[in-house]
């Protein structure tokens, strides 16, 4: 099974193609460009590189959230015109869920962190327990202070986009290298629901946005 699964939930955009259990080709930027500029290109490099035409897919995968709000609808609204374009199945992952695939190894609780804006974070802890990752805290807004008391309980590997916002030095830090989003995650995520059984149609997938964006919010 061939699977795209993109990354668009931050600051990275990212593109991966998994045929089965190999990464065949995965392309991450890590910078100031905007995902609505380089989402299509990264998709084509990765399809390039891999030596796959788009309709050789089999499953498309997008990191749902939560995250950045316009992010995510770029994401999620370019999977899902690939779905209805081709007729093909889709699945949403969740983008802490799929942070923590950078320690799949692991045996410490992991605490994925983004920023949520005003002084809150979009956070969870999670453990992977024979070979399946196992939830000890819910994906949510917490305020930074609930967020370090958690850290505190658990006393985690913490990870993500949000250590670049708010200071949790005092805490047990993930490497830079591996602190960020990347599309082969969420892509090998999709391979373990997919083999559950949930697959979702272009008409179901939709962002876990957790909150009411800025403008929304007026």
């Amino acid at each position: 099974m061939k699977i795209l699964g993109i990354e668009t939930s931050g600051k990275v955009a990212s593109a991966c193609i998994l045929d089965d259990e190999k990464i065949v080709s995965e392309i991450t930027l890590n910078t100031k460009l905007v995902h609505s500029v380089m989402l299509i290109d990264l998709i084509d490099m990765a399809l390039k590189n891999a030596s796959i035409d788009i309709s050789d897919i089999d499953l498309f995968a997008a990191s749902i959230g939560p995250g950045s709000f316009t992010g995510l609808r770029i994401g999620v609204s370019t999977i899902k015109g690939f779905c209805f374009a081709l007729n093909k199945p889709c699945i949403g992952v969740n983008t802490l869920e799929a942070l923590c695939y950078n320690f799949y190894s692991s045996s410490d609780f992991l605490m994925p962190i983004l920023d949520a804006k005003s002084q809150k974070v979009f956070a969870g802890v999670f453990r992977f327990e024979d070979g399946e990752l196992v939830t000890y805290e819910e994906t949510s807004i917490y305020e930074v202070d609930r967020a370090k008391k958690m850290a505190e309980k658990y006393n985690p590997i913490l990870l993500g986009e949000g250590l670049d916002v708010y200071d949790f030095s005092s805490f047990k830090l993930a490497p830079t290298f591996l602190q960020y989003q990347k599309a082969s995650n969420v892509a090998i995520v999709a391979k373990k629901l997919a083999e559950k059984g949930k697959l979702l149609s272009h008409f179901e997938l939709v962002p876990l946005y957790l909150k009411k964006s800025y403008a929304e919010g007026k």
